[in-house]
């Protein structure tokens, strides 16, 4: 799948915006849709599904298939490596500190394991595993947050994002 820029995301993904700056609930029952993820996953309770544009559904579950598969099937080593902390995904808003909407008001980005891949954190946990969890998502044409320039390293991003996987281009 050849993903947007984030300046198209209107046109690809539809515009969610309502009257008011509010949901266009008619764009949400179109295209937001579950996926079930292959591993267990917890917020504030069990996470058995999380909202997605249908356009991202594919792709998000191919990739977190291939990182259930590179664990070995073992839940104890999605728990190590925080993927079983699901930290949000589909989210009508503004990207931080901006006016513009934020990639989860279009459903095509997801957050995982906030608490050790934190905004700004030019260490996030998930570069000691890349081949584990960034390769497989960077091969489904993804963006991870923690490497936005994707030269393989988060010490030079200005907005690292460690947690944020979103499958829209910056530019």
């Amino acid at each position: 799948m050849q993903w947007p820029v984030q300046s198209e995301a209107d046109s690809f993904y539809g515009n969610p915006r309502g009257r008011n700056a509010a949901l266009n609930q008619s764009w949400y029952k179109s295209n937001i849709t579950l996926i079930t993820p292959p591993f267990k996953m917890h917020m504030v309770g069990p996470v058995t599904k999380f909202p997605i544009h249908i356009k991202c559904s594919e792709a998000a579950s191919e990739w977190l298939d291939q990182v259930w598969k590179n664990a070995g099937h073992d839940q104890r080593v999605i728990d190590q490596w925080g993927m079983s902390v699901f930290s949000g995904s589909y989210c009508y808003r503004t990207m931080r500190g901006l006016q513009k909407l934020s990639m989860h008001a279009y459903g095509c980005a997801m957050d995982l394991d906030a608490p050790r891949n934190g905004f700004h954190d030019v260490t996030p946990h998930f570069a000691s595993l890349r081949q584990e969890i960034i390769e497989p998502f960077l091969k489904l044409g993804g963006v991870w947050g923690g490497d936005w320039n994707g030269n393989g390293s988060s010490a030079d991003e200005r907005r690292a994002d460690g947690m944020h996987f979103q499958f829209a281009h910056l530019s």
